[in-house]
């Protein structure tokens, strides 16, 4: 009986003998299909340059935006079509908060993961892009293939499109260039002040963040930044990249006269990044006093509800310790809403003596919010003249604009692309003038270091009673 129980529980050798294969076929086709995607890599980084250069020469030139989720990816390839380029942007994954971009690829991308293919279906997507596009535009933390270093483009790849003759812009975003001890040293309000998890969210190390930014300096075309992120990439072409698609949003200017408790409005993505712990504890305050104040906060939603929400604030919450505004301030301006956010030099802002944003440190909450409550009747101009600014410079068609400059200055087209470019330039600012500032919008808590003369009568009588 004992006999007859250990050849019941020994191993089916038939068994054991079919997994073996199984796994050795999975290894030889894995090995097959990698060898295969390098030679489809190599091969299109011996072709892609003369094809490139058909492109040129016939001035079709193509801009790939990628890969990087970020909200205005879409918008900013829609820029690029604007100059006269065919533009797409690619990503391989996607958020809650928008999957709105031209090539989503993560069905294909999911599946090669499964089988273990994933850089060998990387190396694919990126011979298909050196063979299809001359410009490349990527954010600072990867690229088309994955790097085995953490918010870093591969190496590989960089040198691919180095060989292949592309031109290629690296951004950043925030998390994907910020360290910590650069960031502390700003002043008593910066991104780092309430992180209790480095580098959980942030590149956090400066020495190797600082290496990393000086080697993609030796190999791309160029450094692009903007805002706070200028700290950490100083040799960056300074460019407000931010676009957003006026369209979709109709403006819903605050009451007049104004009704019922103050509604403010506030989306963080993470609380201690944009000090909303500060901004509670103001409102909380100031409801204690018997201030009428409706709050509320919303995180991980789609873009959609969050707009939604903006459009029935009175005043929507940025942030409070970064010291630069984010886009959530651009959209909520795009429908009319005046904005509370820290701003901390008018050297990060475009047009600063036109931006209205009400400039607040933690320190200042309760003043600007007091001034907000005793002034409500201003919120509708201030509203307005965000409408304006965001009209002005903030639309596919400014951020078009800057693009060019920046293509003008470091990508060497041929004359007739530099013309197409020079066109767009002109139309835009002959757009960009026609639209007429707000007058008397200005507030006690102003970016600029100086108003603008029309409407300095505006301040009179409006310190807080």
């Amino acid at each position: 009986m004992l006999a007859a129980w250990s050849i019941a529980r020994s191993p089916d050798r038939g068994a054991i003998i079919r997994y073996k294969l199984q796994a050795l076929k999975k290894r030889l086709v894995s090995s097959v299909v990698t060898a295969l995607s390098v030679a489809i890599l190599n091969l299109a980084i011996y072709v892609a340059p003369g094809l490139g250069a058909l492109r040129q020469r016939r001035g079709r030139l193509r801009t790939l935006w990628g890969v990087t989720p970020i909200l205005t990816l879409q918008l900013k390839a829609r820029a690029d079509r604007e100059l006269g380029f065919r533009s797409t942007s690619l990503v391989y994954v996607t958020y809650v908060i928008t999957s709105r971009f031209d090539l989503n690829l993560q069905r294909p991308y999911v599946l090669a993961l499964k089988f273990g293919l994933g850089l060998a279906f990387q190396r694919v997507v990126l011979a298909w892009a050196l063979v299809r596009y001359d410009v490349f535009h990527f954010f600072a933390d990867r690229g088309l293939l994955d790097s085995t270093e953490r918010l870093q483009i591969n190496f590989e790849e960089l040198a691919a499109l180095r060989r292949a003759g592309k031109r290629v812009y690296v951004y950043a975003y925030g998390a994907d260039v910020r360290t910590r001890l650069a960031t502390l040293a700003l002043g008593k309000w910066n991104f780092c002040v309430d992180c209790t998890e480095p580098p959980k969210y942030c590149t956090c190390h400066d020495a190797e963040a600082q290496h990393y930014v000086s080697e993609l300096t030796k190999s791309v075309t160029a450094l692009v930044s903007l805002g706070d992120m200028l700290t950490y990439m100083p040799t960056a072409k300074h460019i407000n990249y931010w676009p957003l698609d006026l369209d979709r949003f109709s403006v819903v200017l605050p009451d007049t006269p104004p009704s019922g408790p103050l509604r403010i409005a506030h989306a963080p993505n993470h609380t201690h990044f944009k000090g909303s712990k500060y901004l509670e504890r103001t409102i909380d305050r100031l409801k204690a006093q018997g201030y009428d104040i409706e709050y509320c906060k919303v995180q991980g939603v789609p873009n959609s509800e969050v707009l939604a929400l903006f459009a029935q604030s009175d005043i929507v919450a940025d942030q409070f310790i970064g010291g630069a505004y984010g886009y959530t301030a651009l959209e909520a301006m795009a429908l009319g809403k005046p904005v509370l956010s820290f701003v901390r030099s008018a050297d990060l802002v475009e047009a600063p003596e036109e931006c209205p944003i009400i400039n607040a440190t933690p320190d200042e909450l309760e003043q600007a919010l007091l001034w907000v409550i005793r002034n409500r009747d201003s919120l509708r101009t201030i509203g307005e003249q965000g409408r304006r600014y965001v009209e002005r410079w903030h639309g596919i068609s400014a951020i078009a604009a800057r693009l060019g400059q920046l293509y003008r200055e470091t990508a060497n087209f041929p004359p007739g692309v530099v013309d197409r470019i020079r066109d767009q330039q002109e139309q835009e600012e002959a757009r960009r003038n026609a639209i007429r500032l707000v007058r008397n919008w200005q507030h006690p808590f102003l970016i600029a270091r100086q108003p603008v003369a029309e409407g300095l009568g505006a301040l009179a009588g409006t310190t807080p009673r």
